[in-house]
């Protein structure tokens, strides 16, 4: 099974989804303009031929290179890209090659956001409206759930997770703010009047998806109300979070579908909480009390991906007991010193003046210089005493030799 694949080496977890399809005996056949020498670790071994072009944009220089591939390895089975900005670029190539896959014009219909939230409205599902600056207005107090899968080949969804934002991500991104989700069963994110899972799976019904990504964000309040829609694959630390989870891999799940194998989620109703930080920001707990905390319910922790600056600078994935707990330990996680509120279950820290931190911080880096140079005039004591009584003991054996030399 041959399939092509546009811009393999970005988004940079772009690879995972080349090395699944390599590891189920798929030859992966990449078109892009970057250079091997660029390609993130991983990416070169995964791909049986590599075709490089000037420029992605030039259709007929793409189109002679799939030729080259089809030539030179047999028909094409597939051709993607898992990238919404070369949609339109694979779903030409898929026409022009007769291959299975979704059309041009399907392709503008999902990946604009407008045109998809006209069919949304169509369908009876409602979606948050704009202000006059045309941001979204979500209603105060929302929890902003975002609903997470796969539809197969045939249009069957392979499985839903659901995770609370502690914000919406835009806004999050906008004030360099912390990004935190965790895990939480999809019967739990309705209202007394709106099913969660009913509207979700309405939405993706809407649209007619096939061998694909859903990511479908909504503000729950009141009302289900859709904030945003994406069908690529999910981020990177999503991806993970689900792995952590007991679900199975998004990747090879997808790479599944590509070559006819039927996989499934493997739902677990445990909580699974992504929780950064910042490297600029002064915590009230280190990063060892952290792991001290946590230290039977971590699963994942490290610097965070690069190109993501939503996600901060480091991550911690871990397991909770329930949703309030998740909570807790995100904003344990999380709270600088400029928050004075207690935290449940922690001692009560006092407000600190940030002056008296730089005074004392200035205290204990002089105390620091003082003990380090009483440390060097000590050492510089006992080098100078040993030399001395070194040199005494050599002028003893010298006087001992002249003594008997003159005997």
């Amino acid at each position: 099974m041959n399939v092509i694949f546009i811009s393999p080496n970005y988004p940079e977890d772009r690879w995972r989804y080349v090395h699944a399809l390599r590891g189920l005996g798929v030859n992966v056949l990449g078109i892009g303009d970057a250079v091997e020498e660029q390609f993130p670790h991983g990416l070169k071994g995964c791909l049986t031929d590599y075709y490089r072009v000037d420029d992605l944009h030039d259709y007929d220089a793409v189109y002679r290179a799939v030729a080259y591939l089809t030539y030179k390895h047999g028909r094409a089975d597939a051709i993607e890209s898992l990238n919404d900005y070369w949609a339109t670029l694979e779903a030409s190539l898929r026409r022009d090659f007769n291959v299975v896959g979704f059309d041009v014009d399907y392709a503008k219909r999902i990946f604009d956001k407008e045109r998809v939230n006209d069919v949304m409205r169509s369908a009876g599902i409602e979606v948050v409206n704009r202000d006059a600056e045309g941001n979204q207005a979500i209603p105060d107090g929302s929890r902003i759930i975002r609903c997470c899968g796969m539809v197969d080949r045939y249009g069957h969804v392979k499985g839903i997770s659901a995770y609370e934002f502690s914000d919406l991500p835009e806004r999050i991104n906008k004030n360099k703010d912390l990004l935190s989700f965790f895990s939480i069963a999809p019967e739990k994110c309705g209202t007394e009047n709106q099913d969660f899972m009913e509207t979700a799976l309405k939405a993706v019904d809407a649209v007619n998806l096939r061998g694909g990504f859903f990511n479908l964000t909504f503000a729950v309040g009141k009302q289900i109300l859709l904030a945003d829609t994406s069908f690529l694959p999910p981020e990177e630390y999503f991806a993970d979070v689900m792995a952590c989870s007991g679900s199975s891999d998004v990747c090879h799940m997808w790479a599944a579908d590509k070559v006819g194998i039927n996989m499934d989620y493997h739902v677990i109703n445990e909580t699974t909480v992504f929780a950064t930080r910042r490297f600029d920001r002064s915590y009230r707990y280190s990063h060892d009390r952290i792991m001290s905390k946590l230290r039977t319910a971590i699963r994942r922790y490290g610097r965070c991906y690069t190109g993501l600056d939503i996600t901060g600078d480091y991550f911690y994935i871990f397991k909770a007991e329930n949703a309030e707990k998740a909570r807790e330990l995100i904003r344990f996680i999380q709270v600088d010193y400029a928050d004075i509120s207690p935290i449940a279950e922690f001692p009560p820290l006092k407000a600190v003046n940030r002056n008296d931190l730089r005074q004392s911080a200035i205290r204990e880096q002089s105390s620091y210089d003082a003990r380090r140079l009483l440390t060097r005039k000590v050492e510089e004591k006992i080098q100078q005493s040993s030399a001395y009584e070194e040199s005494r003991k050599k002028a003893g054996t010298r006087s001992k030799k002249k003594t008997v030399q003159k005997s």
